[in-house]
């Protein structure tokens, strides 16, 4: 059967062995290293009372199933903003602009929101700012001369609910601010509030006449997503690095089920598919909590998983240390 060449002429008569090389069809290397960050999307009512003092769009991401995400606004469109998971695809992005990027969007229908009431007293009689943080976000509240803690109150509510990037919804009575989490689960716990936190070295100091407000965590929140439909939903989807901002034992336990070195899981010799979970752990006791975080890695030291310890005081929440963790881990 005659072969036709591009360049060796067809009538060519010269022995021996002619071969020729094409490589028009051929194509450079591809690694496909996708990041999955996991977290939960926006459930909790969209208003309180019978006056809303904020509309929030539900989120439109479909429980359990993942999805590629291009964007911040398209992060936000589809798990809520102010969610988890969205909070986690702005810290993503934020330390890698480039990586492909997928977000399995998880629910919590039997646990509880976190709920955090902050106290205000005291009557101003110089204006200033109170520079208030959430979860390491700066939220710069007016205070006028002459304001209660009523009207105070109702000042940082304004200025709360106008960030719809923050992860919670803020309502006020007589002085007392509340703070509800936009979604359920026992990580609320872990948000961080604070005052003047760079001090008037950093231009922070309280209006004359406020003493520093005092926080309590009321509800610390409670419940861990089911990752069983996630993890099925995920199949064989290809994904090299992944966010998981849970460090309870059966999180870690089902993620490392999956991931793990077993014939059925990602690194076992049936699937190759490969991969590595990254998470953050915050340390309870002490100023720091290193002997804390001590004892959970000595409990939890599992190949294809990787945590990162982080103080007590560290003002930013572990969903986010854990998304921007796993963000630089494709430039390793």
């Amino acid at each position: 059967m005659p072969i036709s060449f591009s360049n060796i002429p067809s009538n060519w008569r010269q022995p021996l062995y002619w071969v020729e090389v094409d490589p028009s069809m051929a194509g450079y290397p591809y690694f496909r290293q996708a990041a999955l960050l996991v977290g939960v999307m926006n459930t909790v009512p969209l208003s309180y009372g019978t006056a809303p003092v904020i509309t929030y769009t539900p989120p439109t991401a479909t429980p359990d199933v993942p999805i590629p995400v291009g964007s911040q606004a398209q992060a936000d469109a589809l798990f809520g903003q102010g969610s988890q998971l969205a909070s986690q695809f702005r810290a993503f992005f934020a330390n890698n602009a480039s990586q492909e990027v997928w977000g399995l969007p998880t629910t919590n229908a039997s646990g509880a929101a976190a709920v955090i009431t902050i106290t205000l007293t005291g009557t101003t009689y110089v204006s200033g700012i109170l520079h208030l943080y959430i979860g390491g976000h700066h939220v710069p509240v007016s205070v006028d001369t002459g304001d209660t803690p009523t009207i105070a109150a109702a000042s940082a509510v304004a200025a709360i609910n106008a960030n719809m990037d923050l992860p919670v919804i803020a309502t006020s009575t007589a002085g007392v601010i509340t703070l509800t989490l936009k979604w359920k689960g026992a990580d609320g716990g872990d948000l961080t509030i604070d005052f003047n936190y760079f001090g008037a070295i950093g231009g922070e100091v309280l209006p004359g006449g406020m003493p520093k407000p005092t926080y309590t965590v009321t509800t610390p929140g409670t419940g861990v997503p089911s990752f069983t439909n996630a993890i099925a939903a995920l199949g064989e989807t290809p994904v090299e690095f992944v966010s998981l901002p849970y460090s309870d034992a059966q999180s870690i336990n089902d993620w490392d089920s999956e991931f793990g070195f077993t014939d059925s899981g990602r690194w076992g010799w049936m699937r190759q598919l490969y991969g590595h979970l990254f998470s953050a752990k915050r340390g309870a006791s002490g100023t720091s909590g290193y002997s804390d975080l001590i004892a959970f890695g000595a409990t939890q030291n599992k190949a294809t998983l990787s945590v990162l310890g982080i103080e007590k005081l560290a003002l930013s929440p572990v969903w986010e240390w854990t998304a921007a963790y796993c963000a630089k881990a494709p430039g390793r």
